[in-house]
């Protein structure tokens, strides 16, 4: 297993159990053939760093996301829902590259349709998917991009703080 594995494998069990789901991977694959279509819809995020650069994409059944504890009711869907979701994920992702001295830009996250995030996986040029499993339903992350492992520099000193840490400004 790949660090950027164990990364975004251990952030999402993370994100998501802060939210009161139970959730494991289920599998691991970066071949083209393993890769599976994402529900409608799905939240992308961008990002871009020195030796880094892509699309996250996450997408999972609706009951889980109804499943998340402490989360206000949504009105007109779950759309907003979904792209606070990734964009989390994003966050947590991106303090953990920190650590290896990664310093990830991320854009804003955006809902896609699964056949325009399975197209534009396509032209990277390496695609990870990483499935998981809950009681309410499968939950689907991928990492779509150009990214240079020789560049995780592991290091101690993050320039990020803890997550629950006080930043003053």
């Amino acid at each position: 297993m790949r660090t950027i594995d164990v990364l975004v494998q251990g952030a999402t069990v993370e994100l998501f159990h802060f939210y009161g789901v139970a959730i494991a991977p289920a599998n691991t694959g970066d071949s083209r053939e393993e890769v599976r279509l994402h529900t409608d819809p799905a939240s992308t995020v961008e990002f871009s760093a020195r030796g880094f650069s892509g699309f996250l994409a996450l997408s999972a059944n609706q009951g889980v996301f109804r499943a998340m504890t402490g989360v206000p009711p949504m009105v007109d869907g779950d759309g907003d829902w979904m792209r606070e979701v990734a964009n989390q994920l994003m966050g947590k992702v991106k303090s953990r590259l920190a650590r290896f001295q990664i310093a990830l830009q991320a854009e804003l996250p955006q809902l896609r349709h699964p056949s325009d995030v399975e197209r534009r996986g396509r032209s990277c040029k390496q695609q990870c998917c990483y499935s998981f499993r809950t009681l309410k339903g499968e939950v689907l992350v991928t990492l779509s991009g150009d990214f240079d492992e020789s560049s995780l520099v592991f290091s101690n000193a993050s320039p990020l703080p803890l997550d629950g840490k006080v930043i003053l400004f």
